[in-house]
């Protein structure tokens, strides 16, 4: 680890062994769902319904009420009772049924049903992956209660009816089966390591385009690694959307990043760099928005700048290659500064990092799979912390733009850490981008304009908007387009003093729109390129973190290599 990453904490032998083991379990995090092949998933099968096998165990069939019923599900797990399809018609849609079945001679062997919604809106993904992961969650919490189940005996297997996106359902499967973070069982360290109940999941072919036999070494997408590496960046910006700030600081979290950045190129030999500035050296550089949210806090804010090129052997499925950059916001803790929040407004909001942990796990995933872009992902990281050092509101900040902006609202801090990112991605990159596109927990009103699911998407061109949008209902990381109207929405930020306020004059006018006008108008002014703001800040948790925002950048941007274009 490079020295200027050194936390400078206490000397307590105890402290700096629990943030170590929480760190290390972040930098060799291991998800808990693995993908199979029909030919390993029929051979699963009949080992677990042998006498050789009286371990107990979960199947789940999962699917429509009508693929339950298919051929290609009852050729991949050829163990059905001729009850079976009375108990399909009797479970109702969306909901998953734990008295299913016994089959076979391993009486301990549970077959439990998992019927996904069959309706959907023109604003929903046809695949319902919402209703997958509601199954899977219950599915998951059933199989942890069998007697006798261990994470070394395994736990559950899924049986997955034919999918046209097997991206999405694995998402979904991916974010219903995992535990998330958790501090529990005593020593909080043996929790960090707790990868939950393992999850194998089998897709069934889809027979009316290919036979079990042809289907039965290979999988929609081509790899299993592309599967591997979606589940693990999903689960990951799961676990650290809801890691607290004690744990999961400004310093902790570029710890993570540099380890993954070097797993990526010792172990992948992906061509990847990160870049760090950090504290008084933002202040010094001009990133006035970062260092002013900051600077009040125990630990600095930082500006990461994670960077891959693919390989001289490049990918495949992707052509042309594409400049890419992505910037999140990563407050990971918002008391909302003097303008400070109620007590109930302030719990939950170590999640206000959701769009940093989008963007770095993002950038993750497609690295891992080695598409064939150049990438760059900002994570803009701060604590919005109280104390002498403060932001105040009546101050002047000068961002890295230039432009100057009168603080009248210090918990409107997300849209100057972002401010200064996409600055740096639109002037300061080694490349120009094509695309950049932020993620941030940004507006308590997104969930009011677009609701609990969808995230408020805020684009420069009907192009990029259309690609976000349609690559959200492909996936499940549904989007849909807020008011795009700069010369309506810069009237909001007038001040007498500054080029503009960091707070709307009118709350009932736009607001997440306004939001994102305010990060947009820091992009450099000879950027020509797309932009996308994607603020996720309702459907980036539910209760938990749900790892929102990594499938819809995998989904846009590796459509091909996933088979999901």
């Amino acid at each position: 680890m490079p020295a200027t990453l050194k936390r400078q904490r206490s000397n307590s032998v105890y402290e700096e062994s629990n943030l170590s083991s929480f760190v290390d379990s972040c930098v060799n995090f291991v998800p808990n769902v693995t993908f199979h092949t029909t030919t390993e998933g029929k051979h699963m099968a009949k080992v677990l319904t042998s006498n050789s096998a009286p371990q107990p165990h979960t199947i789940l069939l999962l699917g429509t009420r009508q693929q339950l019923k298919s051929k290609g599900l009852s050729q991949l797990f050829p163990y059905h009772k001729p009850e079976l399809d009375q108990l399909i018609d009797e479970i109702d849609e969306a909901s998953f049924r734990s008295d299913g079945y016994r089959c076979g001679n391993n009486h301990e062997l549970r077959i439990t049903l998992g019927v996904i919604a069959g309706a959907f809106s023109r604003h929903n993904c046809p695949l319902r992956p919402d209703s997958i992961t509601n199954i899977v969650e219950e599915a998951v919490a059933y199989a942890k209660k069998v007697k006798g189940v261990t994470a070394a005996s395994g736990a559950l297997d899924i049986y997955c009816c034919e999918a046209e996106n097997v991206l999405c359902v694995a998402a979904a499967v991916a974010r219903g089966a995992n535990q998330s973070f958790s501090a529990k069982n005593g020593y909080a360290e043996k929790s960090y390591w707790n990868r939950g109940i393992p999850v194998r999941v089998v897709f069934a072919p889809d027979t009316r385009k290919q036979s079990l036999s042809e289907a039965s070494d290979t999988f929609a997408c081509g790899k299993r690694e592309y599967l591997d590496a979606a589940a693990l960046s999903i689960q990951l910006c799961q676990r650290l959307v809801d890691s607290p700030c004690n744990l999961l600081d400004t310093t902790t979290f570029t710890e993570i990043a540099a380890g993954h950045i070097a797993k990526l190129k010792n172990k992948l030999k992906r061509n990847v760099s990160i870049d760090i500035i950090s504290g008084e050296d933002l202040r010094e550089k001009g990133y006035g928005g970062i260092y002013g949210v900051g600077k009040a806090a125990e630990y600095p804010p930082h500006l990461v700048t994670l960077s891959y090129e693919p390989n001289a052997a490049g990918g495949s499925g992707i052509n042309p290659q594409e400049k890419l950059a992505f910037v999140g916001k990563g407050i990971v803790y918002d008391t909302g500064g003097l303008s400070i929040k109620p007590t109930t407004g302030m719990c939950g909001m170590k999640h206000d990092m959701g769009g940093a942990a989008a963007v770095f796990c993002g950038f993750i995933g497609l690295a891992m799979i080695g598409v064939p872009h150049r990438i760059s992902s900002i994570l803009c990281l701060a604590d919005n912390a109280v104390g002498p050092r403060s932001q105040r509101n009546d101050d002047i900040v000068r961002m890295r733009s230039g432009k100057t902006v009168e603080i009248n609202n210090t918990d409107a801090e997300g849209r100057l850490v972002l401010g200064d990112g996409v600055y740096h991605a639109s002037a300061l990159l080694p490349y120009t981008p094509d695309v950049i596109v932020d993620m941030a927990t940004l507006t308590g009103a997104q969930g009011i304009a677009t609701g609990r699911y969808h995230a408020a998407l805020y684009a420069s061109s009907e192009e990029i908007e259309n690609r976000v949008l349609q690559a959200g209902r492909r996936c499940g990381d549904l989007c849909f387009p807020v008011v795009f109207c700069p010369e309506f929405q810069c009237p909001e930020f007038r001040s007498s003093v500054a080029d503009s306020r960091n707070s709307v004059l009118n709350r009932s006018n736009a607001q997440v729109s306004c939001a994102g006008y305010f990060v947009g108008s820091h992009i450099d002014s000879k950027y020509k390129g797309d932009w996308a703001h994607v603020d996720l800040a309702a459907p980036a948790t539910r209760g938990d973190a749900t790892g929102f925002g990594v499938t819809l950048l995998l989904q846009t941007f590796a459509a091909s290599l996933f088979g999901t274009a």
